[in-house]
């Protein structure tokens, strides 16, 4: 008998440990900092089925080809470039509506792949939901630095990314038991799978957006709104301008290289996303807390001489599971977008840091919009490799440049 309650005894403190554990997960939070991380996990599940399932849909619906893919990525990021043409657009505007709105437009678009029929109609598709995605970033990282628990930064930047993580790994379940509940033996069952994971992405996006709409009204300060163009965050606009160019050709490139040139099938694309969304859940709370210690320099060089050997191995590794391990490693490494942002919030004065985060967004996509078209018709003349030597390239240049960035010094200011 005593045993007995012994162990029920011990159950119980173990189920107190799990609830105080969880506890302090959301510890901090504040109301608006909660609707923001809905909002969050409402576009990481969007990623989640956007990125897992899209480069298999486009290359059995369309038979897509690599000079194509890079049209239509082009055509995605044009929005991107005219970021600062909508931040001049949303004056006066109260920031949480505006990303409600942009989230609303970008789960419209995503959840109209079901009638794609060609690759036009997909880029077309794909530049509407583009738009509220490049509406939305700039709008994130400033609500993120304003709605966040004080303290240090990086931490609940950390944290908003594990969100977006977790929702990932939904998205990735909500793959899989769709994928096995339907035929896949079928042609046309597979099809309808890929429309209804498109569909409920764009309905979870939605959903989202609309949470963004209780959070109390922010004050807006018409004057934050303004163009900023500063010498004085020419690194930041460097910096982005290169992690443009990385980002899109690894986005657009590596998974579709494995799908058309290694031919990787779905359900390993759903495993593969899956496994990387739980190791950046894992780390990426360590890693935001590692930038606001260790500061943007050291963190920014750590990524970027990680990157050069990723991409080095994607052009000139064909083991298929090693491509696997470093597709995981180059987005366990991306810790480098936190870092930027602190790394504005610490330079930045107040009433520049939003459009400032929007010329970031400006100068990321100036460099996106032109890195697929060129990486896929470099593809198309050269083969594959090229455009991953390109890659690690890139990130040699930005290691150099980061080198410029001023260290932290005691109290968080600049040296």
């Amino acid at each position: 008998m005593s045993d007995r309650k012994a162990g029920g005894g011990f159950e119980i403190h173990l189920r107190l440990t799990r609830i105080r554990w969880i506890g302090r997960l959301f510890e901090g939070w504040t109301r608006n900092f909660t609707l923001l991380a809905i909002a969050v996990g409402g576009v990481g599940f969007f990623f989640g089925v956007q990125l897992t399932v899209f480069n298999n849909f486009i290359v059995s619906r369309l038979g897509i080809e690599p000079h194509e893919l890079g049209m239509v990525e082009g055509l995605r990021e044009v929005p991107g470039f005219l970021n600062v043409l909508f931040i001049a657009a949303m004056i006066r505007w109260i920031p949480s509506r505006i990303a409600a709105l942009s989230l609303t437009v970008m789960g419209l678009g995503l959840a109209a792949y079901r009638y794609t029929d060609s690759v036009t109609s997909l880029a077309i598709f794909s530049f509407v939901w583009s738009i509220g995605f490049h509406c939305w970033v700039p709008l994130e990282q400033a609500m993120g630095l304003s709605l966040s628990p004080s303290g240090n930064k990086g931490r609940w930047l950390g944290q908003l990314r594990a969100v977006s993580s977790f929702s990932w790994l939904l998205a990735i379940g909500a793959c899989m038991l769709l994928f096995e509940y339907i035929d896949s033996a079928s042609s046309s069952g597979l099809q309808g799978f890929y429309e209804d994971m498109f569909t409920i992405a764009g309905l979870v996006t939605v959903v989202g957006g609309m949470a963004l709409l209780l959070i109390r009204r922010e004050v807006v300060d018409a004057d934050s709104e303004r163009f900023v163009f500063r010498r004085r965050y020419y690194l930041y606009y460097a910096l982005n301008f290169l992690q443009g160019c990385r980002k899109q050709m690894f986005i657009t490139f590596a998974i579709f290289a494995l799908v058309k040139v290694h031919g990787m099938p779905v359900e390993t694309t759903m495993i593969l996303v899956f496994v990387n969304q739980v190791l950046i859940t894992l780390t990426a709370p360590l890693l935001g807390r590692l930038v606001d210690r260790f500061g943007e320099r050291v963190m920014l060089s750590a990524s970027y001489i990680g990157l050069v050997f990723v991409f080095a191995g994607y052009a000139l590794i064909d083991h298929r599971p090693t491509l696997y391990v470093l597709y995981c490693v180059d987005n366990l490494i991306f810790f480098g977008s936190i870092a930027l942002t602190t790394y504005v919030h610490r330079i930045a004065d107040a009433a520049d840091l939003k459009p400032t985060l929007s010329m970031g967004v400006t100068m990321n996509h100036l460099a996106a919009v032109a890195a697929p078209l060129i990486g896929g018709l470099a593809w198309h003349y050269f083969g594959h490799r090229v455009i991953f030597l390109s890659g690690s390239a890139l990130a040699v240049v930005s290691l150099i440049v980061t080198q410029w960035i001023q260290p932290r010094v005691q109290g968080g200011s600049e040296s």
